[in-house]
This record gives structure tokens, C-alpha cells and sequence, in this order.
């Protein structure tokens, strides 16, 4: 190389030269017969290959015929003076493991060796390749299946809208028991109407109306549907038993395409911290909370949001007929505590107030929302210094009960000093309150706020102590009677308790065996049945039963034949407990005996 260098900057008038390379073989080193020249600037060479284009003329280091003669050599650019990709040529191909530009003719890498990769027979048609990837829902499914509120339906029609999409979700509800149209109007509706579903169970599906909003999955930019989208139910168990339905469908279609029904997982719609960053049309809230912004995971996509049903209207109005009629009863009840009212319309009232109660019950709103919707609630709240509201129970009487939190004290018993509770009327003189049962005169006692306003003023207190001293009862507070009860000990004060079954003791080891047997043989073991009787005061030879009128004899334990019939003659065996020690006591020459005894037997009887 060093006299390649010297040659061309002496023969040639070239000044620099930056690099001279000689290409050889890998194995043998022998030269391949062509090189590299680099020059300092693309000026430089272009100037050199116009002087000495197309070749040059070189003397080796020793020549096999020593004429002495200089070898010709065509010099070319060693690219197209205009610089393009590389691999770009005709025919040229680049390895795709090392990145090494190899001629056409080669089926193998001249770098590194490895055979050519043709990409088009993995990527498919030009037309697949160019084809931009799509989302297509299949990452929102839920991978182990959990349950959720929000249904995902996959393989919709670019045309459905959000209308035909709540449709056709409504088919998953469990279908109303209605009369037969004729069959004039029936064969008409057939013809006109697409098939939607098969052999469906009439018996599963969701509660009518329970499907609270469709949201269908639309590009950011041209608002095209991307044939997918989410459907939201009121419950759990409502999803749950959408998804029974269409499993119950040979092929569930929403217009006259079949779609898919899954769960779908926590991560799908995730919280908007920045609700200017996204417009309105882009985020939506869940139902009952307002102040948290949610939208699709996908930035190129955002949810349409179709409100179905709301729910509130009639939970509002069952409501507002519930308190109605509470207050009413409330009112009547404690009418009737106070002598107001005749006690024949007592069972009455209450029948109406535990009416009232359970519609109360039933017609109270649900704002629990869904698991994975709960979770970016808590983050939001946590991020925004929320405090969650103290939760407050109702008492009987209409008057609130502040539960106390895990770090405060529980109150304290002790410091009720004076009771103005009738146990047998089961209400409250101070208060004026009527109650179910006495538990919870003792509970309003000690926990209700309106109890302990009552007590500071001095009128009511009056009133509840002339009261208590004319019913007979007084104002000093009742012992706990939270305590454990003996009962076993009451019934045995009450009937008289019995001499006690005593078990026999173990062994000693100074005792003799004879004295032993002999014990043994005069006080029997008791049975476990007769040990449990003795406890309860029971003793040998009584009858059963509180006042001693059962039976005395133990129930015979019978061995009949097997397959043989309770009334059949010669079914029954013996005694249960003789047949089991012969059995397994003797062998089989008794075995032999006994048959013979039972064939003798039967032979005399035909006599």
C-alpha cells in the first residue's frame, strides 16, 4: 500500500491522499485484484478521475517476467458522484444482520456470511404492507375473564351508529312474556325484519333497562367508527347475565353481522387530569361522579357516549313516597306509645311500616361504582386532598347516628346513669319513640344524638320520670344483659337436677385385674346418648320429655335381609348388635350351623 501511495502522489501529482486499500482474500490473503483510493474532498478525486480517467498505470513489486512493465488499472468512482441510500441500486440487496451492501449475484452475505432474507414473503401483498395497523379491540378484553360493568362487542359494521348499537345490545335482555301477534302480522314483520339471534333462552339475559350507555370507539380525525365499542350496565350481575345470554345464542348479530361479547380489563378508560388538554367530546364522567374525567386509552380514539337510561327518575319517585309513608308511620307509632291511639290498630301499623321500610329499602339509590372506575377515583382523590364523607346511619326513629371511626374510642357503657325505656312497650318516654324490639331501645339509649339533647332539657326529663313512675318502672340504668346466659343452670334450678352419671376411671396400675372385671361388671359403661341425657338431668329408668311422660325402652336395633321388604315374612334377622358380635366372632362352621338352622326353619313352616 505504502508504494501504491508513492506511485500515484509521484506519477500523478496528487499531494494527499488520506487512505489506499487493497482488498484481499480471506483465507489465502492474496490480493482480488482491485482497491480503494481516498481523497481529503469530493473536488480532490473528481479533479484526479478527470486527468486520469479511465485508468492508470502501476508498477508492481516484482514482476514474474522482469520486463519491468506497469500493469494497467481502470479507476471509476467508487459511488454515483450524487449520494443515494445505499442498497438502492438495481439488484443490490443489504444483509439484514450485519447491513453490509452485497452484489446481486450473491445468495449469501460477503460480511458475515448468512444467506439472504426475502421480507416480502412474511409482510404479504404491497397493499397489507402499506396498510396502517388499526386497533381493533382485541387488547381490551379482560385476559382472565373478571367481571365487569362494561361490555366490549367487536366485529361491528363501519355503519353501525350508537342508536343501532344500543339495540342492538337491548337483545341481551331477559325477553318479556307477551302474547302471540297473529300470524298475519308476525309473517309480516318476518319478512321485513333481519335475524338477530338463534335459540336463545327465554329464561336469561339482563333486567329490562338495566343497560345504562352504549360508547362507541370513533377516530380523533375523521370521526369513522373503528367497529368496535362498549356497553354499560347498571351491575355486575346485570353484565353477567348479558354475557349468559349471548353465550345461550348459536349466533348473536347486531345488523346482520355476528359480534363478540367479552369483559373487558381495568386499564381501557383511564383518568383525564387535564381535562383542557382534551375537549369535552373526547372525555366522559361515570355515572354518579361527576368530578372525575375519563377517556379511551388511545390517543388516536375517543368513546361516543349514548345515554340509554338513567335510572333516577323512578328510583326518585319510589323514594319520595317511601319517606312519605315513613314519616306517617313514625308518627302513628309514636301516637300509639303514647296512648293516642287504640291498641287494636297496632299490629296494622306496623304491618304498613315494615311495608314502608321495604320500599325504602328498595328504591334507595346505588352509587357503587364499577371496580376498576373506583380505582382512579380513590387516585383522584387521593391526588386532590378529598376527604371521603363520614358515613352516618339512620336510627329507628329518624334521627342520625354518627358511627365512630377506627381510631376513636368506643363509648362507653358505664355512662349511662338513669333510663327512661319501657322494655315491655318497647319505647322511649323521654323521646316519645316507638321500637321494634328492646335492642333497640338500648341502642338509641346509648348512641341517639335527639336521646341526649333530650336529656339537657329539664321539662322532658320531668315529663319521662312522672311517666316512668306511673308505669311502675325506674330511671336508674339496667344491668348489661349482653353477658352469657347459663340456661343449663336455670332449667336445673327450675326442675331439680338429677345424681350425675359418673364415667369410670382409668386404670391404676396398683389395682388388680379381678377387681377391675368386677367393677366393670357392676357399674356398666354409659352410653355417649345417655351421658348427654345425664347432663340435661336425666337419670336410668325416667321417661323422656320435660315432664318425664316419653318412653323408657331404648329402640330396638333389627337386622333385617337385605332386599327383603319391612312386612315380608322371614325378612327379619335379629337383634342388630347379637348378629354383628356372631359375625364377627365366629367362623365359618357357625356360618354352616346357622344356614341350616334357617333351612330347617322353612322346611317345618311348609310342614
Amino acid at each position: 500500500m505504502v508504494q501504491v501511495t508513492e506511485q500515484v502522489k509521484k506519477g500523478y501529482n496528487v499531494t494527499e491522499i488520506d487512505d489506499v486499500r487493497i482488498i484481499r482474500d480471506r483465507q489465502t490473503r492474496a490480493s482480488r485484484g482491485f482497491g480503494f483510493l481516498r481523497f481529503p474532498s469530493v473536488e480532490v478525486s473528481k479533479g484526479f478521475l478527470e486527468r486520469n480517467y479511465p485508468s492508470i498505470y502501476l508498477y508492481g513489486k516484482e514482476s514474474p517476467d522482469n520486463d519491468n512493465q506497469a500493469a494497467k488499472v481502470r479507476v471509476a468512482f467508487s459511488r454515483e458522484k450524487v449520494d443515494v441510500p445505499r442498497g438502492d441500486k438495481e439488484g443490490e440487496w443489504i444483509c439484514k444482520i450485519c447491513t453490509f451492501v452485497n452484489f446481486p449475484t450473491r445468495t449469501r452475505c460477503f460480511k458475515c456470511q448468512s444467506p439472504q432474507i426475502d421480507i416480502s414473503t412474511f409482510a404479504g401483498p404491497p397493499a397489507a404492507r402499506q396498510q396502517p395497523l388499526m386497533n381493533s379491540g382485541d387488547s381490551d378484553a379482560s385476559p382472565d375473564g373478571s367481571p365487569s360493568q362494561f361490555l366490549l362487542l367487536r366485529g361491528l359494521e363501519p355503519t353501525v351508529t350508537e342508536d343501532l348499537l344500543a339495540k342492538g345490545v337491548s337483545k341481551l335482555y331477559k325477553p318479556s312474556r307477551q302474547p302471540s301477534p297473529p300470524a298475519a302480522t308476525s309473517n309480516a314483520k318476518k319478512n321485513n325484519a333481519k335475524v338477530a339471534s338463534t335459540t336463545g333462552d327465554a329464561n336469561l339475559g339482563a333486567k329490562e333497562g338495566s343497560l345504562r350507555r352504549v360508547l362507541l370507539v370513533r377516530d380523533r380525525r375523521t370521526t369513522d367508527s373503528w367497529r368496535y365499542g362498549f356497553a354499560e350496565f347498571a351491575t355486575v350481575d346485570d353484565a353477567q347475565a348479558a354475557v349468559t345470554r349471548f353465550n345461550s345464542f348459536d349466533k348473536f348479530t347486531i345488523s346482520s353481522k355476528p359480534v363478540t361479547v367479552d369483559y373487558i380489563h381495568a386499564g381501557v378508560f383511564v383518568p383525564v387530569f387535564n381535562p383542557a388538554d382534551d375537549p369535552d367530546k373526547f372525555c366522559f364522567s361515570p355515572l354518579g361522579n361527576a368530578a372525575t374525567k375519563l377517556a379511551y386509552w388511545d390517543k388516536e380514539a375517543y368513546a361516543s357516549v349514548l345515554l340509554v337510561s338513567s335510572g333516577a327518575s323512578q328510583q326518585a319517585t319510589a323514594a319520595t313516597e317511601s319517606i312519605t309513608k315513613s314519616a306517617a308511620d313514625l308518627a302513628a307509632a309514636a301516637a300509639e306509645g303514647e296512648g293516642l291511639l287504640p291498641p287494636g290498630k297496632e299490629a296494622e301499623l306496623k304491618a304498613k311500616k315494615r311495608k314502608a321500610e321495604a320500599a325504602t329499602a328498595a328504591a334507595k339509590p346505588k352509587k357503587t361504582a364499577p371496580a376498576h372506575l373506583q380505582f382512579w377515583s380513590n387516585r383522584h382523590a387521593e391526588l386532590h386532598g378529598i376527604q371521603p364523607n363520614s358515613s352516618k346511619d339512620q336510627d329507628s326513629d329518624g334521627t342520625s347516628i354518627t358511627k365512630p371511626s377506627k381510631g376513636a374510642a368506643a363509648p362507653d357503657k358505664s355512662t349511662l346513669t338513669q333510663t327512661f325505656a319501657n322494655p315491655e312497650k318497647k319505647c322511649c318516654y323521654l323521646c316519645s319513640r316507638q321500637f321494634k324490639s328492646e335492642a333497640e331501645v338500648n341502642k338509641h339509649e346509648r348512641l341517639s344524638q335527639l336521646h341526649r339533647d333530650n336529656l339537657e332539657k329539664d321539662n322532658l326529663v320531668s315529663q319521662a320520670q312522672a311517666k316512668m313512675a306511673k308505669a311502675g318502672l325506674s330511671t336508674s340504668a339496667r344491668e348489661d344483659t349482653s353477658e352469657y346466659r347459663d340456661r343449663a343452670k336455670e332449667r336445673r334450678h327450675a326442675f331439680g337436677s338429677s345424681e350425675r352419671i359418673s364415667l369410670p376411671l382409668k386404670k391404676q396400675a396398683s389395682q388388680a385385674d379381678g377387681s377391675v372385671q368386677e367393677e366393670a361388671e357392676q357399674e356398666p359403661v354409659p352410653s355417649k346418648g345417655a351421658s348427654l341425657l345425664g347432663k340435661m338431668g336425666w337419670s336410668a329408668g325416667e321417661g323422656l320429655g320435660a315432664q318425664g311422660t316419653g318412653r323408657t325402652e331404648a329402640i330396638a336395633t333389627e337386622l333385617y335381609v337385605q332386599g327383603v321388604g319391612l312386612g315380608a315374612q322371614g325378612g327379619k334377622v335379629g337383634d342388630a348388635m347379637d348378629e354383628a358380635d356372631r359375625n364377627t366372632k365366629g367362623g365359618y362352621s357357625e356360618f354352616l350351623e346357622r344356614t341350616r338352622d334357617k333351612a330347617k326353619e322353612r322346611f317345618e313352616k311348609l310342614g
